[in-house]
């Protein structure tokens, strides 16, 4: 008996703590090459959502040429509208023994961020996110995909 309550106690505050994951997406790159001019781009709706964290995932392999990774993202509403926008530093090798960063092995690893809280958000609206790479390369190579994730908190 003492085990059933225990399960139903544990069950019921972790199901208070769930975040809602309202949209999930990846985007993969031809021959691991993200080209300079080219924008990725996510729609997602926010459906009964008011406050949402933007997660973003960079998964990349070892023939990524520096330490680090430059991103800048706009979010915006369904009138393209900027809602936000800035630019995100990703550390994906420690700078003194270069080792590679966030999950994976061998040759292929991903390092992810809660990138952004969005708060006030329109219930049941559509929003674009825009991420490109800000790197000075034309073309960026190692980056073998970039992820999204919004969840509802």
């Amino acid at each position: 008996m003492k085990k059933i309550i225990f399960i139903i106690f544990i069950s019921l505050i972790s199901s208070s703590c769930y975040n809602e994951n309202l949209y999930t997406n990846y985007y993969s790159f031809d021959n691991q090459i993200w080209h300079m001019d080219s924008s990725i781009v996510f729609n997602f709706n926010s459906f009964e959502s008011t406050d949402i964290n933007l997660n973003l995932s960079v998964s990349y392999t070892n023939d990524y040429p520096y330490q680090n990774f430059y991103t800048s993202y706009s979010l915006l509403d369904s009138s393209k509208k900027i809602i936000k926008s800035e630019m995100v530093e990703f550390q994906l090798f420690e700078k003194k023994y270069g080792y590679p960063m966030g999950s994976g092995i061998f040759k292929n690893f991903t390092v992810d961020s809660l990138i952004t809280n969005i708060n006030p958000i329109n219930k049941n609206s559509d929003y674009i996110l825009l991420v490109k790479h800000s790197m000075r390369d034309k073309e960026l190579n190692g980056i073998d995909k970039i992820g999204v994730d919004f969840i509802s908190k």
